[in-house]
């Protein structure tokens, strides 16, 4: 039986692993509670946070107190599921598009017009668009709620990468379409319709997956950029760091993990281990689903060889 898996379905199981985690354990167990300061009686010193780790916190807490593993777990379900969220919307919306209007995307002044798009970075345009609506001023409240800034983010982050994608899709339905048998089907009275779905579609739906993990790679490679900028997934809480606001902290509502990179890269000259907790998180991540595409590649390939 294990000789059977490969890194596939490893990583769709570390996958699942950790999703059916973030979802029960925030269920069963409270949040730890803050302790902005302890004694120790051993020592009889006052410590200050944040505490590096032990068995009482497993990866240590931030500067707040703020339990780490706890935050990594509850995190883990808000970051996959926002980021797939987006790329199946992305892959649905881009495939009706590029099968629908081919020859649309195949024109060469749209084509042209969308592949000068592409050296736009999407995180500059993700970032004109939501800022002015996502921040606020210190002494007010945000004017969204958690369910419209989520309803927003996910709107604006699927359109962004719709066009390139759906350019990408309608390249290759016309490369397949231009096999010996389907040329001798529309000979035959097929209608495009019938072509796409018996003919055109089983092939691309290998493709398809493989596209998919590649977006999913790109949506957090997406939702990191905007993190850097204080965007994080679910809005953000801007809190004073100061006496008159002079600076401004800027916190994660939901515990997602690039957010949390963004919150804690300041520690990473004062106390590394903070901000390493959420870096290692995302780099497996990442990690988990390059080697599950790249299985599908290789997988796809020895179809195609045989």
């Amino acid at each position: 039986m294990l000789g059977k898996l490969n890194t596939f379905h490893v990583g769709l199981m570390l996958l699942s692993i950790i999703l059916f985690t973030s979802i029960i354990f925030p269920i069963l167990i409270s949040e730890p509670v803050i302790h902005h300061f302890r004694y120790t009686e051993e020592t009889r010193q006052l410590i200050v946070p944040p505490y590096g780790p032990s068995q009482e916190y497993w990866l240590g807490t931030d500067r707040n107190g703020k339990d780490l593993f706890y935050a990594i777990v509850d995190g883990a379900k808000y970051t996959i599921v926002f980021a797939g969220i987006i790329t199946l919307a992305r892959m649905i919306i881009s495939l009706i598009m590029g099968m629908v209007f081919k020859r649309l995307f195949m024109n060469s002044w749209w084509s042209g017009l969308i592949q000068s798009f592409q050296y736009i970075p999407q995180s500059l345009i993700v970032l004109l668009v939501l800022s002015p609506l996502m921040f606020y001023e210190l002494r007010s409240d945000s004017v969204l709620s958690y369910a419209e800034t989520l309803v927003i983010q996910l709107i604006v982050l699927v359109a962004v990468g719709i066009l390139p994608l759906g350019k990408i899709i309608a390249e290759t339905a016309e490369s397949l379409s231009g096999f010996q048998y389907i040329t001798c089907s529309k000979h035959m009275g097929a209608s495009s319709f019938q072509i796409t779905i018996r003919h055109i579609m089983p092939h691309m739906c290998p493709r398809l997956f493989i596209l998919a993990g590649r977006q999913f790679t790109q949506v957090l490679t997406l939702m990191l950029h905007l993190a850097i900028y204080h965007l994080f997934i679910g809005g953000v809480k801007i809190t004073s760091g100061q006496e008159h606001d002079q600076f401004n902290n800027y916190s994660t509502i939901s515990n997602e993990w690039t957010g949390l990179i963004s919150m804690y890269h300041r520690e990473l000259m004062l106390e590394p281990f903070v901000v390493m907790v959420p870096v290692v998180a995302y780099t497996l991540l990442i990690l988990c689903v390059n080697v599950m595409t790249k299985s599908l590649e290789k997988s796809f390939d020895k179809r195609l060889l045989h």
